[in-house]
């Protein structure tokens, strides 16, 4: 018997067409697991410049050119020719240990390599708006790890897209925006300074997306909340602060004070620390991105009586800011104690007389010399990809140990609700160059800081050391 089906305007099978093609894609959606890959999410097309697989240089050295090794390189991967960047990247990496010619190098063999399983997480950089040394130092780890990662035998590899969010909410705030759209990025690690992560992780979180930081230290990112997104490896402004009040502060009873109003690293560690010394200690406030003459400060300060001066200057969210602290380094010339955040160990404070640095202590969230936290096996490794033992800051370090974190956490995971509730576990935990890494909510379970003082002679300084 022959089937007769009823006459209907064409407008009609047209829409039974439409709605079939829309459950159809609405059963495939919800039925088939997400996996991720092969290349597709470094053929997407982002919408913003500065976020990159390996086709946009974003660490620009001073003078604007790169070596021409790396030009190329890059230059090939964008024009998919996998073959040629990767002979240039590797040529570049060996003489320069470039950490991004080395993540763009593994990222394009698993572009070649369309075989392999791949996860993907997303590096934000504050690249364009500190000194270069910064996101380079932060990249190193990162480009290790997965280097590492990659090259073990697992049976997926890493791919690493780096975002330049200038360390800038406004800039951060569209990096965020733009990365949450694509499902393959899994996890994202930073941001660099808190004043940007405080502004960007409700993005992240309402996009069920772990944002995991190697530098933010904020006490306003702190969560206890078993479904929160964020995390830390590196410890919160309250632990720096006890350190510093226990081993240092203690034997002042009148400090003053210079810091960064409004801004969320700097206000959070004044908090911290005042909350940690006696009552009526600091004597004088000083406002780091006003333009006032440091001398005049120092004397006003040692007119109300400071024995001692504390510098916290946020983390480059100001352009006068490392300015001022020198400023303020120099005008002092060592008569003053001074104790100061992280900030100012870097390689910028050698340029002041080794003379004016006598008494300075600077509370950093690791160094490497600390062997009460240092895993002596793990860091070993580190030196002989990056230089001398002493060189190797602690942005290295975190961020380092942050992709051991988000390395065991995607070995177990598909998707990124998954990869939270890796991390959300009570048992996680990981090691790292800093030994143990577990989580109470957001931050990191295990207490970790150190106090180090410039290692200088008479003529010159040569890194830092442990002050107590």
């Amino acid at each position: 018997m022959k089937l007769k089906f009823p006459k209907l305007p064409p407008i009609v099978y047209i829409a039974i067409a439409l709605v079939s093609i829309i459950i159809a894609t609405n059963i495939t959606h919800i039925t088939i697991p997400f996996t991720n890959t092969g290349s597709s999410i470094c053929e997407a097309a982002f919408s913003l410049d500065r976020i990159t697989c390996g086709e946009e240089i974003i660490l620009t050295p001073p003078g604007g050119l790169s070596r021409l090794d790396k030009q190329a390189g890059f230059k090939a991967i964008k024009e998919k020719d996998h073959r040629q960047g990767i002979e240039n990247l590797e040529k570049d990496f060996s003489i320069a240990k470039d950490p991004e010619s080395l993540v763009a190098l593994n990222n394009t063999k698993l572009s070649q390599n369309k075989a392999v399983k791949t996860k993907t997480i997303a590096a934000l950089l504050p690249a364009s708006s500190t000194p270069i040394f910064v996101a380079t130092s932060i990249l190193k780890g990162i480009a290790q790890a997965q280097e590492e990662w990659n090259q073990a035998g697992h049976d997926w590899q890493l791919r690493v897209i780096t975002a330049d969010d200038s360390n800038d909410p406004n800039e951060a705030t569209k990096i965020a925006t733009e990365l949450v759209k694509h499902p393959d990025i899994l996890a994202v690690i930073g941001a660099y300074s808190s004043n940007v992560t405080v502004r960007v992780k409700d993005i992240y979180q309402q996009a069920k997306t772990v944002l995991l930081s190697a530098t933010s230290t904020s006490d306003e990112l702190t969560n206890l909340d078993s479904n929160n997104y964020f995390y830390r490896v590196v410890s919160s402004n309250i632990v720096s602060a006890k350190d510093m009040a226990a081993k240092w502060a203690s034997k002042y009873d009148k400090i003053a004070l210079f810091y960064t109003p409004n801004k969320k690293f700097s206000e959070s560690l004044k908090a911290a620390f005042l909350s940690q010394i006696r009552p009526n200690t600091i004597v004088k406030e000083f406002d780091l991105t006003s333009p006032n003459n440091a001398a005049q400060e120092i004397a006003v300060a040692k007119a109300a009586g400071a024995k001692a001066l504390v510098l916290f200057p946020d983390a480059y969210t100001d352009p006068i800011e490392r300015d001022r602290v020198l400023s303020v380094v120099k005008a002092n010339k060592g008569e003053l104690p001074i104790l100061a955040n992280s900030i100012l160990q870097d390689a910028y404070l050698f340029q002041v007389n080794p003379q004016f640095l006598k008494g300075l202590t600077i509370s950093v969230p690791i160094h490497s010399s600390d062997l009460k936290y240092i895993d002596v096996g793990k860091f070993n490794n580190a030196p002989s990809w990056w230089g001398e033992k002493t060189q190797v800051q602690d942005r290295i370090i975190n961020s380092y140990d942050a992709m051991q974190v988000l390395l065991s956490a995607l070995d177990k995971a598909d998707d990124r609700e998954a990869v939270q509730k890796a991390l959300s576990n009570p048992n996680f935990n990981v090691r790292g160059i800093t030994g143990k890494i577990s989580f109470r909510g957001s931050d990191r379970a295990e207490n970790i800081n150190s106090l180090i003082t410039p290692h200088c002679d008479i003529s010159k300084c040569n890194g830092f050391k442990l002050a107590f």
